[in-house]
This record gives structure tokens, sequence and C-alpha cells, in this order.
């Protein structure tokens, strides 16, 4: 079925890396509508037009890289001046169409979005797609009285918001104490469709990981997750001589450079294998031949405690159990679905002892999470919600 809406997406990440929007966009997509994307390019990697997936995207660079570990004002500078950029392409793309879904991804494009939705008037409907717990966010990075502005501005434009999207549950509820605009939490879940047919041991062995009792990270390392439990646990291990335990390590090579270095001066690299990015259609193969996954956040704001990776939900789909921190909502996740464990740093070694010790346990967390895809976390629930969303939004037009 053939849409007459166009659908207008801003984000303020690179989208041909950013899963979760790109499935998105995919559906929407196969579903019928024209998909156009306008996104901000922080690594400055990618051409500034290109096509991806059968979607058009237009990839922007703000000066030098923007990278926000790398400068936060001038991560801040590049984030306001996206804003005034996203209005005035919306202004542009709704000369071009009759009417118009414009789909804002996070706090970064809400402003500039909002502003378009409120000059073209009837003719868009906004969807605000939050990633992140935003006051959480800015909370980490530049303290409670700059987060307690920003919930403030992001709760006054709600008001003129006409659905919101949620990466989870979570956020979702954060948003929805001041608005009663439809709203869903979609997750970052893997489609059925794409999870190799192969067995862990064939995996393995075309990995060249036989042999081994392999901890996984895949995806880009982010200054969330724990690299220090990582190094403890490895030292330990180099000091006991337990050989047989291997990190693997898969995505921007920039990003470990921290962990690869403290590997070298320590003498630990037999027990780490950096591969860098692998391609889309090969990840999940990683997963697969492996026998845990590493997705332990450090505690450093609200924000890290109601991380929902899409890390958790490949290893759900591959029957890989996941290791996540206590008292996070990860963690009540893997509870609720028995399909991992909650770590500490102190106890951590001593569970990845037991385990590898363990195959049958291995069994059991893996079926689990293997239920909870089938059950909840996959694509195919996740791509309906969006679907009832818009159709509640396209109602409203006739």
């Amino acid at each position: 079925m053939k849409h007459h809406h166009s659908v207008a997406m801003v984000l303020s990440n690179t989208f041909a890396t950013d899963t979760r929007v790109r499935r998105e966009a995919r559906g929407l997509s196969l579903k019928g509508f024209d998909v156009e994307i306008l996104c901000w390019d922080r690594q400055g990697r990618r051409p500034s037009i290109e096509e991806v997936d059968g979607t058009l995207v237009r990839n922007m660079r703000l000066g030098r890289t923007t990278i926000l570990a790398t400068s936060r004002v001038h991560y801040l500078i590049a984030a306001l001046l996206l804003q005034a950029i996203v209005f005035l392409w919306v202004i542009r793309k709704i000369g071009t169409v009759r009417t118009l879904f414009l789909h804002a991804h996070d706090f970064n494009t809400l402003l500039g979005s909002a502003a378009a939705r409120w000059v073209a008037k009837n003719r868009v409907r906004l969807v605000y797609d939050c990633h992140e717990l935003t006051p959480g966010v800015y909370k980490e990075w530049y303290g409670p009285v700059v987060s307690r502005v920003v919930e403030r501005i992001e709760f006054a434009l709600l008001h003129g918001v006409d659905a919101v999207v949620a990466a989870n549950d979570a956020i979702l509820g954060h948003l929805r104490q001041k608005t009663a605009v439809p709203a869903v939490s979609v997750y970052n879940c893997v489609s059925a469709y794409e999870i190799p047919e192969v067995s862990p041991t064939e995996a393995k062995r075309r990995l060249g990981l036989s042999g081994f009792f392999v901890i996984l990270f895949a995806g880009r390392l982010r200054q969330d997750y724990d690299l220090d439990m990582i190094l403890e646990v490895a030292r330990e291990m180099k000091r006991r001589g337990l050989s047989y335990f291997k990190f693997l390590f898969t995505g921007p090579p920039e990003t470990v450079r921290y962990l690869a270095n403290a590997a070298r001066v320590d003498r630990l690299q037999d027990l780490f294998d950096f591969r860098g990015w692998v391609r889309d259609e090969t990840v999940l193969w990683h997963y697969i031949a492996s026998d845990l996954c590493f997705a332990v956040t450090r505690s450093i704001g609200p924000n890290s405690d109601i991380l929902t990776p899409v890390k958790l939900f490949e290893s759900m789909a591959c029957g890989l159990p996941v290791a996540v921190r206590e008292r996070t909502l990860a963690a009540e996740i893997v509870r609720q679905w028995g399909c991992g464990i909650a770590v500490s740093s102190s106890h951590f070694l001593d569970q990845l002892l037991r385990l590898s010790k363990n195959p049958d346990l291995l069994r059991v967390l893996g079926a689990a999470g293997r239920e909870a895809f089938k059950s909840k976390y996959n694509w195919e629930r996740m791509q309906a919600r969006l679907f009832w969303l818009y159709g509640e939004l396209e109602s409203s037009w006739v």
C-alpha cells in the first residue's frame, strides 16, 4: 500500500550506524511511506548524499569532528546550529509535499522540529523519538543545573508534539508525565530473519575462537560502559594463569583505544581480540560464537541506570547469556526472563569462572533469552507498535 504522506526523519547521529533508526526508516519505507533522512554525521566520514536501505540520506558535517567526549563546548555549539538547520530543511521540505510526518530523533532535533511544526500548522504531524533520558544525559555531561533547564525545555516542547516514541518504557514514563498524545516504546530489537542459521561450534570455528570462553563486546564503546571492570578481571586472570578466556571486541577501533593501550602496557594481549568494525551481515555470527555478552555500564547517572542497549536484545536473539550491572533497568529485564547475570566488579571473575565450568547453565540462560526474543523483544513486535502510531496520526488527517 502506497501512502500519500511523506516522512522526514531528522537525527543528531550518523544514520548509517544507528541500527534502531535504520530499522524504523526501513519499516516505514516498506510500509509505503516516502522516507527521507537528514542527519548529523558526527564522524564526518559519510558522503553528503547517499542511499541506505533504499532511503535517501543527507549527511551534514558541522565543522571538525563533533564527538561529545572530544569537546563538550564544540558539541553544544554544533547541536544548537543543528536545530536551525533542521528548521530550515523542514520548511523547505514542506514546500514540496502536501502533508508531512516529521520524525525528530532525540532532543538535539526537537526545538527546530517543533518550530517547523508550529509554522506549518496542520500540514505537519510531529513525532518525537527519544533515545535516552534527556535530563539524565545532560546531568552526566554538564551537571544538575543544565539538566534541570533542559528538562523544562523538553517538557515545554512536548506541547507541540503529536506523538511520542521512546527507546524503552522508562523513557516513555518520563515523557508521559507531560503529554497525553499517542505514545509507544520501541526497543532496538533484532528481526527474526537477521539471525544466522549456524551452530555455536561452527561459528567459533569459522571465527577462530574455538577452545576459548569468549566474552563479547559488540558496537561502539561509549563512556557509559565499564572498561575498568574488564581490565581488573583481565589482570587477575593473568595473575592466576587463566588463559582460556578471551575478551572479543567488534566496533570502531578509536572507541577502545584506551583499553587496547592498557592491555598492551599490562601485557594482557593474549586475553583480548580487537576486530574493529565487522559487516552488518556477520556481526551476529560473533554473538553466536561467544559465551557471554558484556553490557555492564558504569554508575554515572540516571541515564546509565536505564539504558537498554541493542547488545542486550542481540544477545537474546542469538541465545547468548548477557552480563549487565546490578540495580539497572537492564538487570530487571535480565532477571525477569532469566537470560543472564547481574554483576558487580567484586564478583565478576567468580561469575565468569562459574559459567565457564557449567555449560548446562549457559544453555539454560541462552534458551531463556531466545524465549524473551520470541515472546516480546523482536523487531516484528516493535515495528507493529510504530505502524500503529503512524496509523493514529494518519487518521487525524482524514
